[in-house]
This record gives structure tokens, sequence and C-alpha cells, in this order.
């Protein structure tokens, strides 16, 4: 699991580099479709994703079974479907989760300084020395695998990275001028952060949530394939990933399946936070 801090920490773009709306039109479909998945998908489907057929085992797409059976004859294309839900689930967890440690922690460290923030940074330095997967392997080993230990995991991998953004976009809107001008006219801490710190940092933090949101898919996908993640039967997107790992010789399709729905969310996270970067951008520097 890379560091998704690198994301935000480039300098606005020029005019003419922005994403051309043709990318953001592609990353508004992808992402709709995997709306639309999660959602519909389940009652669109119709199959129960948890009954086994193996007098049907790996058979091809169908009207039946539209992308086919896997190794147990269960209905490729239901567990996909519900396993986005669980997926979803898993990165909105995680990232609300995040969200919640950084926001309040980056605040008063950036704001308030001191040995608040002297001591809040050493312990973000400390979980940046430890790789994020090992940290997310730890929490499992601690409380055993399940979908709730995985959002646990994730969230916990994720706050330093979003701490030290918050912290850094903290430090600057602190030094401007209608900040200074709030405290010269009398306006406490509370009302300072509260009206000035929080709504400065709602671009950051709508763009993070976007990119963290992909980095959470991709995790899930990872922890689940390492057996680490949501346990079988119960169906993710990690889970099938890994339950099609042993016959990926014989039947390649099942991990190409199970992989495609990764690679196209993931990408349509990607696709819609640089369109959203670029237009708060855009706002903030027209």
């Amino acid at each position: 699991m890379t560091a998704p801090a690198a994301v935000l920490v480039t300098e606005p773009r020029a005019v003419g580099r922005r994403r051309t709306p043709l990318l953001t039109v592609v990353g508004a479909i992808l992402g709709l479709l995997v709306l639309l998945t999660i959602v519909i998908g389940p009652w669109l489907i119709g199959k129960d994703p948890y009954a086994i057929d193996v007098g049907n085992r790996f058979a091809g797409p169908s009207a039946a079974h539209w992308l086919g059976t896997d190794e147990l004859g269960r209905d490729v294309a239901s567990r996909i479907a519900h396993g986005a839900r669980a997926t979803a689930l898993i990165a909105l967890g995680a990232v609300a989760l995040a969200t919640a440690i950084a926001i309040p922690l980056g605040v008063l460290t950036g704001f308030l300084g001191g040995w608040v923030d002297l001591v809040v940074t050493r312990v973000v330095d400390l979980f940046f020395a430890i790789p994020s997967l090992l940290v997310a392997i730890g929490v499992v080993g601690l409380f055993g695998p399940s979908l709730t230990t995985t959002i646990l995991a994730l969230g916990l991998s994720y706050w330093p990275f979003y701490t030290r953004l918050i912290r850094a976009a903290v430090v600057g809107i602190r030094s401007r001028p209608y900040v200074d001008a709030a405290r010269v006219l009398g306006a406490s801490r509370l009302r300072v952060i509260r009206t000035d710190i929080l709504t400065g940092l709602v671009p950051l933090v709508l763009v993070q949530t976007t990119v963290l949101l992909g980095f959470a898919i991709l995790d899930e996908a990872a922890l689940g394939f390492l057996g680490l993640g949501v346990q079988p039967p119960q169906a993710s997107w990690g889970s099938r990933l890994a339950e099609s790992r042993e016959f990926i010789l014989a039947h390649p399709e099942l991990a190409l399946v199970a992989g495609v729905p990764i690679v196209l969310a993931v990408f349509a996270m990607n696709l819609l936070s640089d369109s959203l970067r670029d237009r708060l951008d855009a706002k903030r520097t027209g």
C-alpha cells in the first residue's frame, strides 16, 4: 500500500495542463457504473451469491449466469455485485475513520502549534517509519480478519498521511490576513477554527476523500488477496480475487472478472479526484 499523501502535495496546475473534459466524463461514467453495481446490481442479477452447484462448476457465460460460475458453481456476477457492497462499505468506513482522526489532530497541531504540534508530529513520524501494509497486517493479527477489522486496519493506515496534509493546510490558512483580522476583532480560537479554518479545509477534504476511496478499494483487494481481509464465503472484491488465485492457470477468466471492477473503480476515483482538484484550483486562482 503506497502513501496516499503524495497525491495532493503538488502545486496547482496551470490552466493549459488541466485534464480534458473527456477524462472527467469517463471518470463520471465509470463512477456511475460502480454506483449502479452497488445499488441495483444484486437486485438486477437476482442470484444467490452463496448458492453452491458443484455440478455446474466453471460454467461459461450464459443467460442464466452472465459471467459464468466459479469453482463451487456459484454465480460470478452475483458475487461481484454483492462484493461491491462490502468493498464500498470498507472503503467508506476506512476513509471516514481516517478523516475523523486526521481533521481534529491536523487542526489542533496546525493551529495551536507548540507542544501539541510537537507530540502529534512525532507520533505521525513514528507511523511513517512503519510501512502502512505492516500496520494493517498488525491490526488484522490482533483482532482477526473480518470486514470490521479491515475497516479499522485501513483507517489506521491512512490517518498519518491525512493528518500531515491537514496540518500543512491549516498552517497556511492560519497565516492569511482574514484570520489575523478575525483575531484582532476579538474572535475566539473556537470561532476562528469553526468559521475560517474548517471552511478553508473543505476543498482539501473533498479531494483527499476521493483519492483515499480509490486507495481503500485497492488496499482492500490487496488484503483480501493475502487472505487478511473479508473471509470466504462472504463476498467482496478482495475475497473474490483471492478465491480465483488457485485457478488462475486453468481458468484465468475468473481472476480477470474479479480484477476488472477493481481497476475500473480505482481509475474512476483517480479521474474524479483530478477533475475535482482542477476545478477547485481554478476557482481559487481565478
